[in-house]
């Protein structure tokens, strides 16, 4: 009897010797299983640099007659936009052609050819050509500037169109589907309503307001694009100009987005920096509400007071990263540095400097430095406006 119970009880032991032995070779094998198709998965994740206004004006185009080089303007901040994966901005004139009168001023731009050279040359990837000045020109000068870009370029442009059918407008970068609209409040030049389906408004011209029909308009646009790309970013040209906050029609139209599935929305207009923030519960989308002048070259605008006179002179430019998850995407390492926008005191020599090569010798020769145009100016607008997290 003794012997059958050693006996029963050497075989319980083994049993359950091999019951841990043969789950444990499982769990290993279904834990390296799961790490090995982590490792397999391909990391789908791209870079992006944002900024705002491409404005050009006479001062520039007289310096340039006068003989300065045309190559100094970028060369500071080109390192910017060859390091990413997309580059993008709001181009704020009409690229001209031969039969069209360039002009800087008057509120009525229109840029000579080399204008887009010298903003081809950053390694943009896209543009949109949609906003208050987009009519200047009228249907010409919207043909134009596309024909410029798309003929010379390989930019792709967003928000105008030289035919009525609208191509999505999608990259492919590193396995991840990018698509892109754009849209402006409306026009400085009245568009004629058959022209109307050339340009992308989001509110209605006669009325000027953001009505149902626009609303409509802007959902089947959005939806119709979400459902083929990972990543959708809007460029919107809205706000008001000269304010560093944005207004409840930005805020209310941020959420109309967020509410499309719009992951970023990219803001111009304002001709200054307004903050950056996140919308949304359930799927968020990050807003930069203005980036401001990216280029400019007004010494004086009458309307806008001195504090804003000197905003006009510093541009945002922001960089972050993409990466696509099971449970969606991950917008990370959003981080932002102020470009001035340098010019002496005969108003040449024009030159983009980020602030961390902002010297003595630029603050003190800056044609406005004797207007409170100064470096302790600039970061404390930029520590004010702009949360830290995202400095």
């Amino acid at each position: 009897m003794k012997h059958i119970k050693s006996f029963i009880f050497i075989i319980f032991i083994s049993f359950l010797v091999f019951s841990f032995f043969f789950l444990g070779i499982k769990y290993f094998n279904e834990e390296k299983s799961i790490w090995q198709d982590k490792v397999k998965e391909p990391d789908k994740s791209i870079s992006l640099t944002l900024v705002g206004d491409f404005l050009f004006e006479e001062p520039y185009y007289a310096s340039i007659r006068n003989g300065d080089d045309i190559n100094t303007y970028f060369r500071k901040v080109k390192k910017y936009f060859e390091d990413d994966d997309i580059s993008l901005g709001n181009m704020e004139v009409v690229i001209g052609n031969d039969a069209l009168e360039v002009s800087g001023t008057g509120f009525n731009f229109c840029a000579p050819k080399y204008i887009g050279d010298l903003v081809s040359s950053l390694d943009l990837e896209v543009l949109s050509t949609i906003n208050n000045h987009t009519f200047d020109r009228g249907l010409e000068g919207i043909n134009s500037t596309l024909n410029y870009f798309h003929q010379n370029t390989d930019i792709l442009t967003v928000g105008t169109y030289n035919d009525e059918a609208k191509k999505d407008k999608i990259m492919e970068v590193k396995g991840l589907k990018v698509g892109f609209l754009a849209y402006s409040y409306g026009t400085n030049k009245k568009v004629p309503s058959e022209y109307l389906k050339y340009v992308s408004l989001y509110k209605d011209p006669e009325t000027k307001e953001f009505n149902q029909e626009y609303q409509d308009k802007i959902r089947r646009e959005v939806t119709n694009l979400r459902d083929k790309v990972d990543v959708l970013i809007v460029l919107m040209h809205w706000g008001i100009e000269f304010t560093h906050q944005e207004n409840w029609e930005q805020q209310e139209l941020a959420k109309f987005l967020n509410s499309l599935g719009v992951d970023i929305i990219v803001g111009s207009h304002s001709h200054s920096m307004e903050p950056i923030k996140w919308v949304g519960n359930e799927h968020k989308t990050l807003v930069f509400y203005s980036l401001g002048n990216f280029t400019s070259a007004d010494d004086d605008v009458s309307r806008a007071g001195e504090d804003f006179d000197n905003a006009y002179q510093v541009g945002l430019l922001a960089k972050l990263k993409i990466r696509k998850l099971d449970r969606g995407l991950d917008i990370t390492n959003i981080k932002t540095e102020p470009i001035i926008n340098y010019y002496d005191k005969d108003m040449r020599h024009f030159e983009l400097v980020p602030i961390s090569m902002y010297n003595e010798k630029y603050e003190k020769s800056h044609y406005r430095y004797p207007y409170n145009f100064n470096k302790k100016f600039i970061q404390d607008m930029y520590n004010k406006v702009i949360d830290e997290e995202y400095r």
